[in-house]
């Protein structure tokens, strides 16, 4: 026998340049994903692993600039973040003097707590062979070896490794270039980003803040949180400073990469002309900037290298500080001292520094009037924001990857070419097999790329090509069992491990979904009915199954659902469409989401339109959820709970129709006694989408609009206790909700159910979604 399949082998290398949020994350996906022996080493200059400069900030007043409902580190489960700030809510206390919701603007200094608990999280649940090494130290040098690379440390030390990320984040820009000797004189002058920025500043003292962007609302807001008392100065050559967030309701999608003009004057003059439009129907401009989010990486990756640079020209002040915004309570505090006339925001440049005795002389040309004003300041702050010209960085492991060729700086000066995978271009435009990165450094490549929604993204995606880019190792298979029936030596056909029941609730006419994997035992129940509870724990125990999970469709108006009482007595998990109402679940889905159960593969697929949450779920590929998306032959309607009938049509007709015709199809309500059908059937019987019988031929939207308009249905006889109920995941049922002086449904109100019920029948031969 040959042993060479047990032998010990060296396990995988991969070293991070960078331990704040982006190579964090990087490592925590490899932690969580890796299946071959891996050792993954963090290396980071600060004893701050997992915040960065970002989010190593000691104040509570350094707010995030996005809320906590978009911050999660998981694009594919965003209510992380939320469930892990609930988790933490009595450590968390002193932080917080409100509670805590998706709309909360929470410290940056919590949010880094975040990022290192994540990655302890994952590094605790590794395999035992996938390993994480912390250094506390600078990367200097990368030396190509082999297959791999040496990595050099500042400390002197040295070791190989088989891929090497460049999670470099953000790194100061140098002050503006002014000719005069004492321009970086250490008295006065201070990087904002320095831990000494302010320290040793007399509270009475003048300040000039260099820049006005985010990192001079950070500087203004540090030096209202010490109570400063002297005049505070802002320059740069607009003297345009970030907008404030507020809430906008979202405004429809208006560009498409292929439709945006491809030069810098016709999109803006494009974006203006929308704006205006969006104004005259009662929207905000955040709403229109907010709508190009999804596309801004491939508008930019459109527009020409002379229309980039044109915009980096001219407009990249007012995009900024239209597209990043800050929160309220920031925004308050920076115009209350505008206000007060404590702060100063002015454009223009500065020519000179003059040092004094107690500060230094700053001559300032101003932008409008040409006319030099000189201001007398103890201390200058260097607020200028973020450095991404890799043609000139001076940063030593740069500068030594830019002299082997190594690397390929962007042309226009921003970051380093790579491909999409963020695998970098050498100089000789070969993508590397060894360097890879993200963030900052792919800022020409995609524009919009330091923000925490395309970070995590950037960090999956990354992870995901360095694991599959590693060397294959296999396993040798177990020796065959004979088959005992047949005596041939033949590998036996395993059974699907799937395991599906329909449940049904006679008074709401609603099925709940019982899906496990017959292997583990582990299970799953989709919509169920708190009157239904003790039925399905009486299925599970029966079939020796273990309820990981209950998943909703949609906040449900007709019955109360029983994932509450469920989680009580199972310790299941309960997840729903994410909504900001729905404050108790566990998880929420936005859509793209696979969920495991075993061998059993769940994915989520975003239906809005019956309401504005609404979540399908595609079994195995082959059985399809509908919940109200989609009946057979009807589906649900659309006239309350921020539904929409367009954009149910638009979600049927291009997502669920694209399915497999022979994809099976459950929905959440039948009122005629029909459990299942298929997606060819209903492209071709269903007579909300097909306007002639058993013929492919569809609806056009307005069609299907006209009828969804006019069905004039009453409003669910519960939906007074319903929707408070399922907003709390059925843990909590408001008792006024249930006195019967209360129901939305009176005598009356129920005949013309009856009236409206009979005429619906005879117009649209009883297909048609209805909540009685």
């Amino acid at each position: 026998m040959n042993p060479s399949f047990l032998t010990a082998q060296t396990p995988t290398t991969i070293a991070i340049v960078g331990g704040g949020f982006s190579g964090s994350l990087v490592a925590t996906h490899l932690l969580k994903t890796a299946s071959q022996p891996l050792t993954i080493k963090l290396i980071e200059r600060s004893h701050q692993m997992g915040k960065g400069i970002a989010y190593s900030t000691n104040t509570n007043c350094h707010l995030l600039n996005v809320s906590a409902g978009n911050m999660s580190a998981f694009a594919r489960d965003p209510g992380h973040l939320l469930r892990w700030l609930q988790y933490n809510r009595n450590e968390l206390a002193s932080f917080f003097p409100e509670e805590v919701n998706a709309s909360s603007f929470i410290p940056r200094k919590v949010y880094g707590l975040y990022i290192q608990s994540i990655l302890a999280e994952a590094e605790a649940t590794a395999p035992s062979d996938v390993r994480l090494e912390r250094l506390t130290d600078e990367v200097v040098g990368v030396q190509p070896e082999g297959k791999g690379a040496i990595v050099s440390l500042r400390s002197g030390l040295c070791f190989a490794a088989d891929k090497v990320v460049l999670a470099l984040g953000n790194s100061p820009s140098a002050p503006p270039a002014i000719k005069n000797a004492d321009s970086n004189n250490e008295s006065y002058l201070r990087n904002a980003w320095s831990a000494d920025a302010l320290a040793d500043l007399d509270l009475d003292a003048p300040v000039l803040l260099i820049g006005t962007g985010l990192t001079m609302v950070d500087m203004v807001l540090s030096l209202h949180d010490r109570q400063h008392r002297g005049k505070i100065y802002a320059i740069s050559r607009r003297g345009l400073f970030p907008q404030k967030h507020q809430a906008a309701k979202p405004y429809p999608s208006f560009l498409t990469p292929e439709t945006s003009p491809k030069s810098v004057r016709g999109w803006l003059h494009r974006l203006r002309a929308e704006v205006e439009v969006a104004a005259a129907q009662g929207y905000d401009w955040r709403s229109v900037i907010d709508s190009l989010r999804p596309i801004t990486q491939k508008i930019w990756q459109k527009l020409p290298t002379e229309e980039q640079q044109r915009f980096l020209r001219h407009l990249t002040p007012y995009w900024d500080v239209h597209r990043h915004r800050i929160a309220p309570k920031v925004a308050d505090v920076v115009t209350e001292m505008l206000d007060s006339g404590q702060l100063n925001i002015s454009a223009g440049r500065i020519r000179e520094y003059q040092a004094l005795p107690d500060g230094v002389a700053v001559t300032v040309c101003q932008r409008k009037t040409h006319a030099n004003t000189v201001l007398h300041v103890h201390r200058v702050v260097n607020c200028t924001g973020v450095a991404a010209d890799y043609r000139r960085s001076p940063h030593p492991l740069i500068a030594d990857l830019r002299s082997q060729g190594l690397i390929r700086p962007n042309a226009i000066g921003l970051g380093l070419d790579a491909d999409a995978h963020g695998a970098l271009y050498t100089a000789d435009s070969n993508v590397s097999t060894l360097l890879y990165t993200l963030g900052t450094p792919r800022k020409g490549d995609l524009w919009e790329t330091i923000a925490v929604p395309e970070l995590r993204v950037q960090a999956q995606e990354l992870s995901q090509a360095l694991l599959q880019s590693l060397p294959v190792r296999v396993r040798p298979i177990p020796t065959m069992l004979l088959n005992k029936e047949t005596g041939d030596g033949g590998s036996q056909i395993p059974q699907s491990s799937l395991l599906f029941r329909q449940l049904f609730d006679p008074e709401t006419s609603s099925y709940t979904y019982l899906i496990a994997d017959r292997q583990t035992g582990d299970a799953v129940l989709v919509d169920p009915v708190l009157e239904q509870v003790d039925r399905d724990l009486q299925s599970l125990d029966e079939l020796g199954l273990k309820l990981r999970y209950c998943l909703e469709t949609h906040l449900h108006a007709d019955h109360i659902t029983g994932a509450g009482k469920l989680r009580q007595q199972t310790g299941c998990q309960v997840i729903v469409p994410q909504n900001p109402a729905v404050t108790k679940a566990d998880r929420s889905l936005v859509g793209g989401e696979i969920i495991d159960v075993g061998s059993v593969a769940i994915e989520a697929i975003f239906t809005p339109g019956h309401s504005a949450s609404h979540i399908a779920y595609l079994v195995n590929k082959t059985h399809l959820l509908t919940g109200d998306a989609l009946f057979i032959r009807g589906c649900g309607r659309t006239d309350f709970q921020g539904g929409d009938p367009g954009t149910l049509y638009d979600v049927v007709t291009q997502s669920l129709f694209t399915l497999p015709d022979d994809t099976l199809v459950y929905p959440a309500h039948d009122y005629k006694g029909r459990t299942v059908s298929t997606i060819g059937e209903e492209k071709r019987f269903n007579p909300r989408f097909s306007d002639s019988y058993g013929a492919l031929r569809e609806r056009s939207r307005s069609q299907f609009i006209t009828i969804m308009n006019n069905l004039k249905l009453s409003y669910p006889q519960k939906m007074n206790a319903t929707v408070p109920a399922n907003e709390y995941c059925g843990d909590f049922i408001p008792q006024d909700s249930l006195n019967p002086a209360m129901s939305l449904a009176t005598d009356e109100e129920k005949k013309q159910i009856e009236i409206t019920v009979m005429t619906n029948t005879e117009i649209y031969n009883d297909y048609f979604a209805m909540y009685i």
